[in-house]
């Protein structure tokens, strides 16, 4: 069965055009996640006693032993904490609780804090000048 090339013309286009912009979606998402996990300020791994980028088996702030294939984080100081201890430092206080370093970068001019929250990738903004309405 041929197809006649007024329509298989226009179908090869349409399906290139598809492919391209899936392509670029892809890139996109894919940029979008590495800046989000360089805006984060520290990486999330699955603890393994035997990895060598640990300095520590037991995590700092709430002094328990990390378990095998539990979420830690590490900081850019190289640090080890549980991821949701970390979180909740980081919600009080944007350095590590170590060495003070800072973990987040700045995360908007206005005065607005920006605090991610992982656990439903929701964002939520919030506002210390904000006015009471009369």
């Amino acid at each position: 069965m041929d197809v006649p090339g007024s329509v298989s013309l226009p179908l090869l286009a349409i399906g290139v055009f598809t492919l391209l912009l899936s392509v670029i979606f892809c890139c996109y998402m894919w940029k979008l996640k590495r800046d989000a996990r360089a805006e984060r300020g520290y990486k999330k791994i699955e603890f393994s006693p035997r990895k060598k980028d640990c300095r520590n088996a037991t995590c700092p702030v709430c002094l328990d032993d990390f378990l095998k294939k539990e979420k830690i984080a590490v900081c850019s100081c190289h640090h080890v904490f549980h991821s949701r201890c970390l979180l909740e430092w980081l919600q009080r206080k944007n350095n590590c609780p170590l060495c003070k370093a800072t973990v987040r970068k700045e995360t908007s001019p206005s005065g607005v804090g920006v605090i991610p929250v992982e656990t439903t990738g929701l964002i939520l903004s919030v506002s210390g000048n904000r006015q009471p309405d009369n």
